[in-house]
């Protein structure tokens, strides 16, 4: 273990026990382990030599949504997420990491064109070996038990992506640069499309990041640094070789790798640096920007005839909680949807998603969700609008599982129906 920088961030922590009464896991677990002190008492003991088994200790380490309310109560600011992230890199460096995984984020994540042929290839195996279920809130497919997914729902992938389905000349160039991300490209392109039409309606020229490797947030939060750093050196050359004024996101988990994760990649010295610094400072999410620019001035006002309060909005933990963006949102859809927008039940709890935590732990993942939207749905909300595609996939699911008449939308699908009402 890198005895210095663990040792300087885990010294802070003086095992005080607020991450426990705050810890998402923690409820499923009962286990000190599951809770941000435990891992950071293991790490201390693996990095002082007390603990040889790496096996054992990146097991414990990957047991974490990484959702970062434990870092937000800390009295003592304790840095956790870097800590668990820098932690399950000098493991994985020893150890390694999974092959599919090494797959995934060294090959097909930085790479537009294999993004591309994966989706293509999923879409036709998922054509022929998932069994469709009726749902109220989309189509969707199950995939059979025998796979060991426990009836896991996916929506129907799309033959084209959002950015293949671009006119040759449409969107190359702008003052402002949506960054849609590989899930609103590949898997819900409808988002993409929305929140580029949207975006338009300011006004502005607005180009779409065309050539965009994944955000690097998966590789970097299962240890694979050295996959992360290529896709955040190509998107900063990339989006400073651009020069867009803004650079809008309408994913919060993406936006917070480039305004905070970016840091420990390209930290002071390397010589990207000075660029992402650039970059980072152009970046910003969709509400804001939609808030910014006048977008919600141009929108129309919202029938009379909508029930109140059937719209709710869920709080993505790295946008709302760690970003601390979550009143923009807000605000975007009063101005959206008017009466209809109500504050939920447990608009603040982590959905259960956690990127890979999700595939390790389907079972933990899916009671977390399931409490969430149940939580919604009992509260009175018809609709959760979001700003996180992590998040929006863990939610259809939970609703296909419990309550098939609940929606879950991006909030830019809500911008973009008001504004066709023009």
């Amino acid at each position: 273990m890198k005895d210095k920088e663990l040792s300087d961030l885990t010294g802070a922590c003086v095992k005080c026990g607020t991450c426990r009464t705050v810890c998402t896991l923690y409820p499923e677990r009962k286990a000190e382990i599951s809770v941000a002190r435990g891992k950071i008492a293991l790490l201390d003991a693996a990095r002082k030599g007390r603990d040889d088994d790496l096996d054992a200790v990146q097991e414990a380490l990957s047991d974490c949504l990484l959702c970062g309310r434990c870092e937000r109560a800390c009295p003592n600011q304790v840095l956790v997420e870097e800590i668990i992230m820098k932690g399950r890199a000098d493991i994985a460096d020893r150890i390694g990491i999974s092959a599919w995984k090494q797959v995934l984020f060294g090959r097909v994540m930085p790479s537009p064109g294999k993004r591309d042929a994966a989706r293509a290839a999923a879409a036709a195996a998922q054509k022929l070996l998932a069994k469709k279920i009726p749902t109220g809130s989309g189509l969707h497919y199950r995939f059979p038990d025998k796979y060991g997914l426990s009836g896991r729902t996916l929506p129907e992938l799309p033959g084209k992506g959002f950015i293949a389905s671009l006119g040759p000349d449409e969107a190359r160039n702008g003052e402002a640069m949506l960054f849609v991300g590989c899930v609103f490209d590949h898997v819900f392109p409808q988002v993409g499309r929305a929140a580029y039409k949207s975006m338009k309606a300011s006004g502005m020229e607005v180009a779409v990041f065309r050539d965009a490797a994944c955000c690097g947030l998966p590789a970097m939060v299962s240890g694979d640094r050295t996959s992360a750093l290529r896709c955040v050196e190509e998107n900063v050359r990339r989006l400073r070789a651009a020069e867009p004024r803004r650079i809008v996101f309408p994913c919060g988990s993406c936006l917070l790798m480039f305004k905070r994760n970016l840091f420990s990649l390209i930290p002071e010295g390397h010589p990207l640096h000075a660029e992402a610094v650039w970059v980072s400072g152009r970046c910003e999410d969709y509400a804001g920007f939609i808030l910014a620019s006048g977008v919600v001035s141009r929108l129309p006002d919202p029938p009379e005839d909508e029930a109140a309060g059937e719209i709710g909005y869920h709080d993505p933990c790295h946008l709302s909680g760690t970003l601390g963006k979550g009143s923009e949102a807000r605000e975007v859809l009063r101005r959206t949807v008017g009466r209809s927008f109500a504050e939920m039940e447990g608009a603040d709890l982590c959905c259960g998603y956690g990127g890979t935590f999700n595939i390790r732990d389907y079972s933990t993942s899916a009671r977390i969700g399931e409490n969430k939207v149940s939580l919604a749905a009992k509260g009175g909300t018809a609709v959760i609008a979001t700003a996180c595609s992590g998040c929006i996939l863990q939610m259809r699911d939970m609703a296909a599982r419990t309550d098939p008449a609940l929606r879950v939308v991006h909030i830019a699908e809500l911008v973009f129906r008001a504004l066709s009402r023009r």
